[in-house]
């Protein structure tokens, strides 16, 4: 007997991978989390079993239920174009970008300058963590994603790299062990942090954890921690830095990447970057990275080594 598929379950599967969970998906869909589960339970019936292993905070895909998301994929991308096709009053293609949390400050410059340049798109916008906003545009999820790692693909463009410098109110360093405010794992700039202070073998401890920048920004202009943040954070956010010289110096920029599917222009791409780069006019962004090479490596080495 044929049975025909609902789009309206496959975008639904779709949204609730890509945003982590039923209840964002039920906010991103504009629909209630029970109309979310009583799509999930429609396509276990259409598959004959589970879709999820495990929901909750770890989502698990059933081995069934992962053959469904890459067809749900495809077919939700192709009934989108079809309809921003054939429709008489389309206003121009759909596109799906992303930027990853750290960076989420520039969003409203950033959205300005695309509306200007793409004003007939229809633009979504996601935030969160890089590595899952690079697998949303690896798996077609996401037409591009701004993200804080080095470019990875043929199609992924350099926007720049950011400089990083300490902030934070300088008595802190004569703690014995240095507060510190940070970004919450998994986040480069956290990396950066802690690369530095185990280099310079600085003892520490953490006082402040958070998910984004704004509460990072905001224990560090308390003197709750002292923070590894972008150079230029006493323009930006208002906060001392402290002396050069007076902690390590991080080993390196942070690189800013446009993660970018296969599929989207070329002119699409170029576009996306001068917006991007015009969105963080007022940070440290510089075209070249310096080579690590040209740091001390030994450092870290000898610091354990003691």
């Amino acid at each position: 007997m044929r049975r025909d598929l609902d789009i309206r379950l496959l975008r639904t599967l779709v949204t609730i991978v890509d945003t982590g969970g039923f209840r964002r998906a039920a906010e991103n869909l504009h629909m209630s989390q029970p109309a979310v589960s009583q799509h999930v339970r429609r396509l276990e019936g259409l598959i004959g079993g589970s879709v999820f292993h495990q929901t909750g905070r770890s989502l698990r895909l059933s081995r069934s239920g992962e053959e469904l998301l890459q067809y749900a994929r495809r077919l939700v991308r192709l009934n989108d174009e079809l309809v921003g096709q054939l429709s008489p009053a389309r206003t121009g293609r759909r596109l799906v970008i992303g930027v990853c949390d750290t960076l989420a400050g520039i969003l409203p410059v950033l959205l300005s300058e695309l509306s200007e340049r793409h004003p007939q798109s229809m633009l979504t916008v996601r935030t969160g963590e890089s590595g899952r906003l690079a697998e949303q545009v690896a798996s077609g999820a996401a037409d591009m994603a701004m993200l804080l790692q080095p470019p990875r693909t043929a199609q992924d463009r350099s926007i720049g790299h950011l400089e990083c410098a300490w902030f934070g109110e300088q008595a802190a360093l004569a703690a014995d062990s240095l507060p510190v405010a940070v970004v919450a794992e998994p986040c480069p700039l956290r990396r950066l942090t802690e690369e530095a202070l185990e280099a310079g073998c600085v003892p520490r401890r953490t006082t402040y954890e958070g998910v984004g920048l704004e509460g990072v920004v905001a224990a560090n202009r308390s003197g709750l921690g002292v923070s590894l943040l972008f150079a230029g954070a006493e323009a930006l956010w208002g906060l001392s830095p402290i002396r050069p010289g007076t902690l390590p110096e991080p080993a390196r920029p942070l690189p800013v990447t446009l993660a970018v599917a296969p599929g989207v222009h070329a002119r699409i791409a170029d576009s996306f970057v001068a917006s991007a780069r015009h969105a963080l006019r007022d940070h440290p962004v510089r075209p070249d990275p310096l080579d690590a090479s040209d740091r001390h490596p030994t450092e870290l080495t000898a610091c354990r080594g003691r």
